[in-house]
């Protein structure tokens, strides 16, 4: 036979074998030791699931009524805003075949009985959320405000805040939008979703000669009043999920590198993948342990009575290729955090084995054993994708439900994609009732104010995004003295979203509360510009004996103009002990200004004995390395 005979029989058989191992790959998609198996009926799916003893899980929708869904919002009427993609895993821009749709239980019965379609024509819709009048969604390349104008459910107004978001990797799509405490809209970008970001024509900021922000891994958040975007800190990898505690920190879950990360303003954080900007210094997780297989989607902070009190003040977080809900808990270390696995889910001997369909795998060392889980869906093809604290108080879970977890396996096979399925649940504590959920935006202003000492965390975040929309500019909210935390800390995020005057300010910022003070701090640095007596205040805070102020300290003094940032950073960092934030934050901020600043820098720092003063100490080989290296 020929040697050109050999030659393509030869790639005829390569072509073959690696056709043959494709097929054999896409049998077993990646994270799965074996196939799947068919899927299952949400009835049959709840009879495999396993939960803490006291618990069960209820059907509150399934297909047809939701599919492939990816985000969702529990609006103040009690209704699921879901997002639908039939696009996925599609990476061209323009519109599509996805959808926003209104679920909703008119009986009270639990179950979602009326499904109203908001919106379609879109593609990957990836995040949502209501308020301010409207409907945000993330639809990369933009992010659209919605508006419903004449009361039928129908969206009929569209605006376009920002675009420019990448879609290169249509898993790390703009997601996870969440109300913040300070009133801002928060959101997520992966790292491998490139961004090229710019105000929408119709947003009062355009301009053609703005620059826009180029990012990939990052928190980001808008303005629901200005339209105002900002990019809050930057790291990680895949980031899909926002949780906010009772202080008003930043948590969010990400895949691949560690799980669990607080996000402050203006950090930088261990990316996946890709260049660091020069001089970072990155921050990493708050974890040291893992759970099962490193693919997480969704988390949120939990408190209600609706469970017992060791299952309150929680991130549960969902871990798609684990097919299960994880539980951490979080304990203050410093200005910072440090999370652990719940308690009640230690560890259990012997228990680290592969279960029976291959997808828990063993975490860490050869005799580390598996940790236990909130829920447990022992079924290959659950996703769940999000997690919320419904009206009634208990966990929801938003369910995707596919066989194929990973984008690898999505674009090797997009015809193999699940596009007839979806699932939302609700985990549910023995004696609960169901029963229709309040209409929030009914009640007057006095009875929300009485909803933010709420025992459910629903009841206080979504009274405080009422309140705060309600709030015209300057209007000011008793700041409640005599409440109890959640009531108080409420009052002041109410109050954050009125622009409040300097004498509020300076009063929030004396309180004998730390964490008080430090929203206060907030505040002042988000306020646009602030008076001499505000300014004197946040330098007096250099030195507060919390780290929680001094962090915040930290990032207002390079927000106001006002303020010469470089002695109260030095004060700061000379002060604030082994810290294992704020000396990171202190020269993400110093850094950039050592370009034109270096000697003004220097002779302020040699006031400071080096010797008694290690965290400057340690800070000057770094500093010496900007200076020789920057343009000047």
């Amino acid at each position: 036979m020929s040697q050109v005979r050999w030659t393509a029989l030869a790639f005829l058989l390569c072509t073959f074998s690696a056709s043959l191992a494709q097929a054999q790959e896409l049998a077993i998609p990646r994270r799965h030791d074996r196939p799947p198996g068919p899927p299952v009926t949400a009835e049959e799916a709840v009879k495999k699931m396993t939960v803490p003893e006291g618990f069960s899980v209820e059907i509150v929708a399934a297909e047809p009524d939701v599919v492939n869904p990816v985000a969702m919002f529990i609006d103040e009427k009690g209704r699921f805003w879901v997002t639908e993609s039939f696009e996925y895993p599609r990476k061209e821009p323009g519109p599509g075949r996805d959808r926003i749709k209104v679920l909703e239980d008119t009986d009270g019965d639990g179950k979602v009985d009326k499904v109203t379609i908001f919106a379609e024509g879109l593609n990957i819709p990836s995040g949502i959320a209501v308020g301010y009048g409207g409907v945000w969604v993330a639809n990369a390349p933009d992010i659209l405000f919605l508006q419903d104008t004449d009361g039928d459910l129908k969206a009929d107004k569209q605006e376009v805040i920002v675009t420019g978001f990448g879609r290169t990797d249509t898993h790390e799509l703009p997601n996870a939008f969440t109300w913040g405490p300070d009133g801002w809209l928060y959101g997520l970008n992966g790292v491998f979703n490139y961004c090229d970001v710019k105000y929408g024509k119709e947003n009062p900021n355009y301009s053609d000669e703005h620059p826009g922000w180029k990012f990939t891994c990052a928190m980001f958040r808008i303005h629901p009043r200005t339209r105002e975007f900002q990019i809050f800190a930057e790291g990680t990898s895949n980031p899909w999920g926002i949780a906010t505690n009772d202080e008003g920190d930043f948590f969010i879950s990400a895949c691949v590198i560690d799980h669990l990360w607080h996000i402050s303003e203006s950090a930088y954080y261990i990316r996946q993948g890709g260049p660091y900007p020069a001089h970072t210094w990155p921050m990493r997780s708050i974890v040291n342990h893992k759970h099962q297989k490193a693919a997480y989607c969704g988390i949120t902070w939990f408190d209600s009575e609706a469970y017992p009190e060791e299952y309150r003040n929680v991130l549960y977080m969902g871990n798609i290729h684990g097919g299960c809900i994880n539980a951490d808990i979080v304990e203050r270390t410093g200005s910072t955090y440090a999370g652990k696995p719940h308690p009640g889910f230690e560890p259990k001997k012997g228990a680290w084995d592969k279960d029976e369909y291959g997808i828990i795998a063993k975490t860490g060392e050869e005799s580390a054993p598996k940790l236990a889980d909130f829920l447990s869906a022992n079924d290959p093809w659950f996703m769940p994708v999000v997690q919320k604290v419904g009206p009634d108080g208990c966990l929801y879970i938003l369910d995707w439900y596919d066989r194929y977890h990973c984008y690898q396996d999505a674009n090797a096979d997009p015809a193999g994609i699940e596009r007839e399925r979806g699932r939302l649940y609700r985990v549910v504590y023995k004696g609960h009732k169901n029963a229709k959920a309040d209409d929030l935006g009914a009640k007057s202003s006095d009875e929300l104010v009485k909803l933010l000492a709420d025992s459910n965390i629903y009841n206080r975040e979504t009274a405080q995004r009422l309140l705060s929309e309600r709030m015209s500019s300057g209007e000011e909210i008793s700041l409640g003295e005599s409440d109890n935390k959640h009531a108080q800390l409420g009052r002041l995020r109410v109050t954050a979203a009125s622009n409040p005057n300097s004498e509020t300010l300076l009063k929030i910022m004396s309180r004998k509360d730390a964490d008080m003070r430090a929203f206060g701090v907030r505040m002042a640095g988000d306020a646009k510009e602030i008076d001499d007596a505000v300014a004197a205040r946040l330098k007096e805070l250099a030195k507060d004996k919390s780290p929680v102020v001094q962090r915040q300290v930290v990032i207002a003094v390079c927000k106001q103009k006002s303020i010469d940032p470089i002695p109260v950073l030095l004060e700061v960092l000379t002060t604030c002990g082994d810290d294992p934030l704020i000396p990171h934050l202190v020269w993400q901020n110093l850094h950039p200004l050592l370009e034109t600043r270096s000697a003004e820098f220097l002779k302020l720092a040699k006031q400071y004995n080096v010797k008694e003063h290690p965290n400057l100490a340690a800070m000057m080989p770094r500093v010496t390395e900007r200076i020789l290296g920057g343009g000047k």
